[in-house]
């Protein structure tokens, strides 16, 4: 209709435009007078077409609005229809989801109470199967060290008795002090050997009473942790400096409740240090060494431990109720943990921890609450591992508890071994004694024989015989030379025979 419209438009001045030109000629006035009169004719046609088509076009074009508008009408009204059908499918999956989400919760969480009466129950058997080891190894050292106490014991009483009883007399006479001096080491040896093993079953033995009130410690310890963090969720929620205390806290609150002491078995905010003792500095920041905790695994082996873990992200999870809002919370979260692993990767504590510690091939990055860890992992299962390929161990409390666990028990075991090798020095050292005693008394023995033989030697020159002194005694007095009444010769020389040969006792 449009293009009808244009066209006679076209035409129209196309005819106006002769006319003109017609009209410029003077002497076709004629001419343009009877052509101006067909024209305006044919013009009057052309208006009436015009305007017939008009109105056509405006027909048309109401009735393609009433259809326009119908269209318009039946299509929001179809919109509406399906976006109530969208509304009641997503309110039906929405339900499912929550649903299917409860169903899968409980039985993560029944997973988890069975995974953990499992663990408790393992650890329950390890716990007796290694205090049957310890004590059985213990009841044969202590039986090996009874026997060996018994056998020098009966040595040094068969080698000393007989001597003892046969010197006596000379002994009680002229080497008192000297006997003390020789057995009273040996008693304080043997007392000291009797107080170690004493020392020692009295450890064992608290060793085991200890166990059962360690594992009630940690209970309530885990109780009061979670009781804790979540009074404090709202205090920290948006300061990473109170979520890094906090998790130091946390830390430090499960290492006391094992019973592991700091300078001993663990170190806090500790510098490390080459062998020189200079500080040792960071590669890439410039800056010291100070890990969150180093635990001693024994006397050489350091494994350190960081707990700043960044929560704000789980916290804002927990507070949104939109299933979308949610979802980005949750993906910043375990973002946070990736970036927090990365972190720690690029440390490299084991290039800066000198010999002679060493420091095993992981750190052991602590998230306090254990639902922020499992709630990271069952939406990324593959994140422990990722971050244990780049020497980043994730722990919870739960975990990090069993690995101290272990870890306060090699320490059990270091000090008994330690105790072990105390006990074998003053086996030694007894030993040494008795042996320096048997020759010490060798020794008195053999001065006692030599001063037998000497005191032999001597009365033998007045017996009367031959040239002793005795003789020409009696020589002289036969001259005339008188003896002393208060003191006069013997008649007799006594020589007494001492028995045995001390020597050869």
């Amino acid at each position: 209709m449009i293009i009808a419209v244009g066209i006679l438009s076209a035409v129209l001045g196309i005819v106006i435009g002769i006319l003109v030109m017609r009209v410029k000629g003077a002497q076709r006035d004629a001419e343009c007078k009877q052509s101006s009169a067909e024209l305006e004719t044919q013009v009057a046609v052309l208006q009436s077409q015009l305007n017939a088509e008009t109105e056509k076009l405006h027909a048309a074009r109401e009735t393609a609005e009433n259809q326009l508008a119908e269209v318009k009408a039946e299509a929001e009204k179809r919109i509406a229809d399906e976006k109530d059908a969208a509304a009641k499918r997503l309110a039906a999956e929405k339900e499912e989801a929550e649903k299917r989400i409860a169903e899968e919760r409980s039985r993560a969480e029944k997973r988890l109470a069975d995974e953990k009466m499992a663990a408790e129950k393992r650890l329950e058997t390890e716990r007796q199967e290694l205090e049957r080891v310890h004590q059985n190894a213990f009841n044969e050292q202590k039986e090996r060290f009874d026997d060996i106490s018994k056998r020098l014991v009966a040595e040094a009483k068969t080698a000393t008795e007989e001597m003892l009883k046969q010197r006596q007399k000379d002994i009680a006479e002229s080497g008192h002090a000297t006997m003390e001096q020789l057995v009273n080491p040996l008693k304080e040896t043997i007392a000291k050997m009797e107080q170690t093993m004493k020392d020692s079953t009295l450890k064992q033995v608290e060793t085991n009473t200890s166990l059962k009130d360690a594992l009630s410690q940690a209970i309530d310890s885990n109780a009061k942790t979670k009781q804790t963090a979540d009074d404090l969720i709202r205090a920290f929620k948006h300061d990473s400096k109170i979520q890094g205390d906090w998790g130091e806290c946390v830390l430090e609150e499960l290492l006391a409740s094992l019973g592991l002491q700091e300078g001993t078995h663990f170190e806090t905010q500790a510098p490390l240090r080459d062998q020189n003792g200079n500080l040792l500095v960071s590669e890439e920041s410039g800056r010291s060494m100070r890990p969150d905790v180093i635990v001693h695994l024994d006397t050489k082996k350091d494994v350190i431990v960081d707990s700043k873990v960044s929560m704000a992200a789980f916290f804002e999870y927990n507070r949104a109720e939109d299933p979308e809002v949610r979802k980005d919370w949750l993906k910043k979260h375990i973002q946070s943990l990736e970036q927090h692993v990365k972190e720690l990767s690029g440390k490299k504590y084991e290039n800066y921890v000198k010999a002679p510690r060493e420091t095993i091939d992981f750190v052991i990055m602590f998230v306090p609450r254990a639902d922020a860890l499992w709630r990271a992992l069952a939406e990324k299962p593959s994140l422990w591992r990722e971050a244990m390929e780049k020497g980043v161990y994730i722990a919870d409390e739960q975990t990090l508890y069993a690995a101290l666990r272990i870890i306060k028990l090699t320490w059990r075991q270091v000090q008994q071994a330690q105790n072990q090798q105390k006990v074998f020095e003053l086996a030694n050292e007894m030993l040494k004694r008795v042996g320096m005693f048997v020759k010490q008394m060798g020794d008195v023995g053999k001065a006692l024989d030599n001063a037998q033989k000497a005191y032999q030697n001597g009365m033998s020159k007045f017996a009367e015989k031959g040239q002793s002194v005795l003789t020409t005694c009696r020589q002289l007095e036969s001259l005339g030379a008188k003896q002393d009444k208060n003191n006069p010769l013997p008649t007799e020389i006594e020589v007494i025979e001492m028995q045995g040969n001390p020597a050869q006792n």
